[in-house]
């Protein structure tokens, strides 16, 4: 199977918006994790 993956980082300081923003991109249906781990991230 070969699928695109498609990787979005939201990143800013304390209180501009990165909760708000990431339960908006869930409500659009994508997944979302929170404090992943870089080594955790795929070799792209």
């Amino acid at each position: 199977m070969n699928e695109d993956i498609q990787i979005v980082v939201i990143t800013g300081m304390s209180g501009a918006g990165k909760t708000v923003t990431v339960q908006s991109l869930e409500d659009l249906g994508y997944f979302c994790i929170d404090n992943l781990p870089p080594a955790l991230f795929p070799n792209c």
